[in-house]
C-alpha cells in the first residue's frame, strides 16, 4: 500500500511544523508553500530518514525551505523532488560537513531548490542574485542559457564561523538542461555559486563531477569563502572570448598528451595548463603561446608527465590585456598499474565481485541508486591479485543502480541491474 502525507501551506513566512525528526516510507510526500518553511529541530543527519522506496519534499520556490537546525560534521540529504504524486521525479541534495561551523544564538542552513519556466533564468533568480552574465560583469550579456533552469539556495546562518562543506551532491532533471533555448551540453555541467557580496558569478569557476547516467554533480571540497548562498549548474565552457571546440588527454607511453582545438580566438595572448589531484585545487603546468586574433582552426598539444592516479586538467586562457578564463575540467588516469572489476552481481540484498589488481590498493565502494541517492558505502582492502568482495544486508528493490570504485590510481564506475 502507498503511504503518503501531503502537507499544504497557505500562509506566508511561518514554521509548517517543528519536529526532532521527519520519517518518509513509500513515497511519502511533503509539499512546502507560501514561504512557509519545516523546521527540523535535530541536528543529526537522520534527523529526515526515508524508508521503503524513500519519500519527497517538494519546495519549488526560494521561500518553501527545509530548516535544519545545528547542522555539523555529517552528511545530510534533502529529498526534493521537482512535483509531487506518482509521477514525482525525486532529486535529492546532499551536503556532507567536513569541518563544524562556530556556533552562534541559534545555528541552522535552510534548504530550498526551483526550477523556472523557461531557459531564461534571469526572469527567476534568487532574491540575492542579481544577473546571469556567469563569468562576466553585472551588467554583462544574460548567459541564462549556458546555465541549467533551476536554483539551489543553501543558506548557513546563526554562525559566527560557517561551516565548511566537504562536498555536495546536486541532483536535476534532464529537461532543465535540454529544454528549447538552453545551449548546454550535459557533460559540461559543472556547480557555480554566485557571489552576493562581490555581485559575480565568475571568481570560483563551475566544480564538480557529473554524471549524466544518475544526472548528479558532485563536487570536491568547497571552500570556506566559497560557501554562499545560490547556486546553480552552469557550462563549465561559459563565456569564452576563445571558443575550444575540444580538449582531451591520451595516454602515450608513459606520458600524458594534452590536446585542444580552437575554432575562434579573440586577443588570445597564451594558454595555462593547470593540474590538480583533487579536481580542486589546480597549479601550473606550463604554458602555451596563443595566436592572438584567428578566424581559423588552430591545433595545439603539450605532454606532462604520467601520475600513477587520477589526475585533472584545464585550461586557463589569458587576453592581451590581462582577461582571465578558465576552460573546462577534464580527467585523465595513464597509470602503468591499476585494477579490474570482475562478475559484478546485484541481488534483493547482496552485491558481490572480484577485483583483480596489479597491487595492494585500499577501494573505496560506493552504489548508488538511478537518482543519486547512496545505498552504502564500505571502505575495503585488496592485496596483489584476486580479490573477492561481499556487500550484504542492503534490502534492494528492483531498478537500476550505480557501482563507482574508487581507487588509489583509477576510477571504476558501471550500471547494474536489480531485477
Amino acid at each position: 500500500m502507498k503511504s503518503f502525507i501531503t502537507i499544504l501551506f497557505s500562509f506566508s513566512f511561518g514554521i509548517a511544523f517543528s519536529q526532532s525528526r521527519l520519517v518518509l516510507n513509500n513515497d511519502a510526500y511533503v509539499v512546502i508553500d507560501n514561504n512557509a518553511f519545516v523546521v527540523l529541530d535535530n541536528s543529526n543527519p537522520n534527523a529526515i530518514t526515508l524508508t521503503g522506496t524513500g519519500g519527497k519534499i517538494k519546495s519549488e520556490a526560494e521561500g518553501n525551505r527545509v530548516r535544519w537546525r545545528g547542522i555539523g560534521v555529517g552528511t545530510y540529504t534533502i529529498p526534493f523532488a521537482d512535483n509531487i504524486g506518482e509521477g514525482g521525479t525525486k532529486i535529492p541534495y546532499t551536503l556532507t560537513i567536513g569541518v563544524a561551523g562556530m556556533s552562534g544564538a541559534t545555528p541552522h542552513i535552510d534548504f530550498s531548490t526551483y526550477d523556472g519556466p523557461t531557459w531564461d533564468n534571469a526572469t527567476y533568480m534568487p532574491s540575492m542574485v542579481t544577473h546571469m552574465g556567469q563569468l562576466n560583469a553585472p551588467n554583462a550579456v544574460n548567459h541564462s542559457d549556458y546555465a541549467i533552469d533551476r536554483f539551489w539556495v543553501i543558506n548557513a546562518q546563526g554562525y559566527t564561523t560557517k561551516p565548511t562543506p566537504s562536498s555536495m551532491v546536486f541532483s536535476y532533471n534532464d529537461n532543465e538542461h535540454s529544454a528549447v533555448g538552453n545551449t548546454l551540453p550535459e557533460a559540461n555541467l559543472g556547480a557555480q555559486r554566485f557571489n552576493d557580496g562581490g555581485n559575480t558569478w565568475g571568481d570560483m569557476l563551475p566544480i564538480g563531477v557529473v554524471n549524466t547516467v544518475a544526472n548528479t554533480v558532485t563536487t570536491p571540497a568547497i571552500a570556506l569563502a566559497d560557501f554562499y548562498t545560490a547556486w546553480t549548474l552552469s557550462d563549465v565552457n561559459d563565456p569564452l572570448p576563445v571558443k575550444l571546440t575540444d580538449f582531451r588527454a591520451e595516454c602515450n607511453n608513459g606520458t600524458t598528451l594534452i590536446k585542444w582545438t580552437t575554432q575562434t580566438e579573440i586577443n588570445n595572448d597564451f594558454f595555462v595548463l593547470e593540474k590538480s589531484f583533487d579536481g580542486y585545487v589546480f597549479f601550473e603546468v606550463s604554458r602555451i603561446n596563443g595566436n592572438g586574433n584567428s578566424n581559423t582552426t588552430n591545433n595545439y598539444q603539450t605532454t606532462v608527465a604520467s601520475e600513477n592516479k587520477l589526475v585533472y586538467y584545464r585550461l586557463k586562457q589569458v587576453d592581451f590585456d590581462g582577461t582571465v578564463n578558465y576552460h573546462n575540467i577534464i580527467s585523465s588516469n595513464c597509470s602503468t598499474k591499476g585494477f579490474d572489476v570482475l562478475v559484478p552481481v546485484l541481488t534483493s540484498n547482496e552485491l558481490s565481485f572480484i577485483i583483480k589488481t596489479d597491487e595492494d590498493d585500499k577501494f573505496n565502494v560506493v552504489l548508488y541508486d538511478y537518482k543519486g541517492r547512496l545505498i552504502t558505502e564500505k571502505s575495503e582492502f585488496a592485496t596483489k591479485g584476486l580479490n573477492a568482495v561481499k556487500i550484504s544486508n542492503i534490502d534492494l528493490s528492483a531498478g537500476i543502480y550505480v557501482l563507482s570504485i574508487v581507487g588509489q590510481s583509477q576510477v571504476y564506475t558501471t550500471k547494474l541491474f536489480r531485477r
